[in-house]
C-alpha cells in the first residue's frame, strides 16, 4: 500500500504533500482554520462547527485534495481513523458553561451537537461520500501511531482499499493535568492499496513481523515522522 496524500494544519503553518509548504509541527496557537475548501452541501453549515471539528475536517479535506480524491460522483469504500488526546473537551467545557448560565435556560444547541470527538469524521464521510469504517482513538500522546497502525491493518485485512489516518488536537484547555503540553494540530495521510500509476506516491507502507510500520525501509513511530519522511521522498524524486 502507498501514501498518496498528505496534509497538515499546525501552529507552524498549513500545507500539503504536493506543495512546497514547509512542515513545522511545533507548539503555539493554530491561526488559520477557515473551512474555505469544504464542498458545497445544502445540509452542511460550516458556521456551526466547533474549532476541533473544523480543524480535523479541514485537514481531511486537504489530504483528499492532495491525493486527487476530492471530487466524487459515487460513494467510496474509504475509511478514516484519527488519534486525539483532548478530543472535543474544550467544546464540552464551553457547552457546560452554557448549561450552567442563567439557571440552565439557554444551553447552546450548536455546541451540544459537537460534544462527541468523532463528529468531524461523520461530516467528512457525508461531504466526500466515504462509506468505510471511521473512529477515534484517545491516546496519551499525539504520535498517532495507533491510527496509522489501524489504517494499515484495515487495508491489509481487506476492510477497504483506501484509508485516511491522522491526528487532531486543538490547543489544550486551561489548567490541564499534564505538565508538558503537546503541540496542537491535525495531520492526515491518505493510504491506498493500489493507486493508479499516474498518482504521486510518497512511499510504500508495510508492517514487519514485529508490528513495526515501515515507510519504504524506515520505521515510522509517529504521524509527524511519517509526514517528514513523505516530504523527504518527494524531494528525492
Amino acid at each position: 500500500m502507498y501514501i498518496t496524500g498528505l496534509s497538515w494544519i499546525t501552529a507552524g503553518g498549513t500545507g500539503r504533500g504536493n506543495s512546497n509548504d514547509p512542515f513545522d509541527f511545533s507548539k503555539g496557537v493554530i491561526k488559520d482554520i477557515s473551512g474555505i475548501d469544504f464542498p458545497a452541501d445544502p445540509c452542511f453549515r460550516k458556521g456551526r462547527l466547533d474549532r476541533f471539528s473544523m480543524l480535523g475536517l479541514q485537514a481531511i479535506t486537504n489530504a483528499l485534495y492532495d491525493a486527487g480524491l476530492y471530487e466524487w460522483d459515487k460513494k467510496r469504500d474509504t475509511g478514516i481513523v484519527a488519534s486525539t488526546i483532548y478530543g472535543c473537551l474544550k467544546t464540552d467545557l464551553d457547552y457546560y458553561d452554557s448549561v450552567t448560565a442563567l439557571n440552565g435556560n439557554l444551553p447552546e444547541p450548536n455546541l451540544f451537537t459537537h460534544t462527541l470527538s468523532n463528529i468531524f469524521l461523520g461530516y467528512a464521510s457525508i461531504l466526500f461520500g466515504l462509506t468505510g469504517p471511521n473512529y477515534i482513538y484517545y491516546e496519551k500522546s499525539n504520535d498517532g501511531r495507533s491510527a496509522l497502525l489501524s489504517a494499515v491493518e484495515s487495508i491489509s485485512f481487506g476492510e477497504c482499499d483506501t484509508m485516511l489516518a491522522g491526528i487532531c488536537d486543538i490547543e489544550p484547555p486551561p489548567d490541564p493535568a499534564e505538565p508538558e503540553m503537546p503541540a496542537p494540530g491535525s495531520i492526515f495521510v491518505v493510504i491506498e492499496k493500489d493507486p493508479s500509476r499516474e498518482k504521486e506516491r510518497f512511499g510504500r507502507l508495510s508492517m514487519d513481523s514485529m508490528g513495526n510500520i515501515l515507510l519504504n525501509n524506515t520505521v515510522i513511530n509517529s504521524i509527524g515522522m511519517c509526514a517528514t519522511e513523505c516530504l523527504k521522498n518527494r524531494s528525492l524524486k
